[in-house]
């Protein structure tokens, strides 16, 4: 995760204030969808377990985002190699 943590290093602090809102907004969707797809209510978790669920969808999307970087300059770097390198 590194790779992830240096391009944020490098952000100004809005930037990374965005960033951190989106995805926590992000993973309590996808929180709340898993929470419906099991038929289940917000009220059946404790605090602790939302924080957990929302937690664990949070390094889920940070993983997402760090491959989708690297998949682009992969895909960069290779284009660069056909075309003239």
């Amino acid at each position: 995760m590194s790779m992830l943590s240096d391009l944020l290093a490098k952000a100004p602090q809005s930037v990374k204030d965005k960033y951190k809102i989106k995805i926590r907004e992000k993973a309590i969707e996808r929180v709340k969808e898993k929470i419906i797809k099991h038929n289940k209510k917000l009220e059946d978790y404790s605090d602790d377990e939302m924080e957990a669920m929302i937690a664990t969808e949070e390094g889920n999307l940070n993983e997402d985002v760090k491959k989708g970087v690297l998949t682009t300059l992969l895909v960069a770097a290779g284009i660069e190699i056909v075309a003239g390198g």
